[in-house]
Formats: structure tokens, sequence, C-alpha cells
């Protein structure tokens, strides 16, 4: 072979051999995942309650519509019963009553204890075993708390005591708006 014949030959077999480099290393990946060699990832999850808009709702639960009493000639008013009157969570989380806040309507007035003061319609009553005020705070108190809907605990029954009228100047022969009562509820619960 003369030189010229032998440059062109070394050329040739160093093209095949650097053809043969460069498929291999294509090739390489695709002979990874052939041999069942795999890889993984993770994503995380998360979930949180929306902060409700003004004037929307995140939390679901209901109370009742009224308090209907009924006032006999002592001064003594009658509620109905806790079996009527509660509470219900329809949240899928537990919530808790973190206020409870009464209003009084006028000519009515609202007070600690009937017999002290010269108020005229003067009224009390307390709602399981707290006395109703422009603000009572239940923010700590477990016997607020609900469970989540649909469980056994998603109840608080309200249970009415203590509740009177004294120097009525006012016709009371028919239902007559005395207060509003408006509960501030939260997500969680009390500890």
């Amino acid at each position: 072979m003369d030189t010229t014949n032998n440059r062109n030959f070394q050329t040739r077999v160093s093209a095949l051999a650097l053809s043969l480099v460069v498929a291999a290393a294509i090739a390489t990946p695709a002979l990874a995942f052939a041999d069942g060699t795999t890889s993984t990832k993770s994503t995380e999850v998360t979930i949180q309650y929306v902060t409700p808009e003004p004037g929307g709702d995140n939390l679901s639960f209901s109370v009742p519509t009224q308090i209907p009493f009924v006032a006999k000639a002592d001064g003594t008013m009658l509620a109905p019963s806790s079996d009527t009157l509660q509470i219900q969570n329809k949240s899928v989380f537990p919530i808790h009553v973190v206020n409870m806040a009464v209003t009084e309507q006028s000519p009515f007035k609202l007070v600690a204890n009937v017999a002290t003061g010269t108020d005229a319609n003067a009224f009390q009553f307390k709602v399981n075993g707290l006395q109703a005020a422009a603000s009572v705070e239940t923010r700590d108190n477990v016997a607020w708390n609900m469970g989540d809907a649909g469980s056994e605990t998603d109840t608080i029954p309200l249970v009415i005591t203590d509740a009177k009228i004294v120097r009525v100047t006012t016709d009371i022969t028919t239902p007559q708006k005395a207060a509003t009562i408006t509960w501030t509820v939260a997500s969680g619960a009390a500890q």
C-alpha cells in the first residue's frame, strides 16, 4: 500500500471509530431506561381554608332564628328547651363560639340583675350559665366547642336560665322584639 492509500484508510477507520463513539453516546440514555432504572420526584399537597371576602362566609353554622320568651305574672320568663335551641356546625372542621353579643331593643333594657336599678322593661337571662350582656367572651371556654359537621359533637344546646323581666311599661300581650344575639365563631377549638 502506498502512503496516500494508507492515510485514506486511516482516515476512514478514524471516521468510522468517531461515528461509533457518537452513536454510542446518543444511544446511552435509551440504554439507561432499558435496564430498568427509575427516577422519582415529589410534589407537596397543602390545604388551607380561604379567608372570606368582606361580606362572605367561610364557616358554615346555624343558630336559632328566635328565642321566644313567655313572661309569667311574677316576671319569670320561660324559654323553649335546649332540644330546640341549638347552634350547629355545618363546616367540615371543628369550630367554636368566641363571642356572644346581645344588643337590646328599645324600650327594653338588658341588665345583669333586674332586682337592682329602676329601668323600665328591664330584663335578664343567662345562656349556658353566662349572663347575657353586650359582649360575652367565650374564646377560651371549651363548652362552646363544636366538632365537625355530622359528628356527635357538632351542636351546642342553648340552655336558658335565670330569665326575668320587671317594671314592664310596654304592651307584651303580643311578641315584642327585646334584643338580638350576634354569635361570632372561629375555626378550631378552644383549649
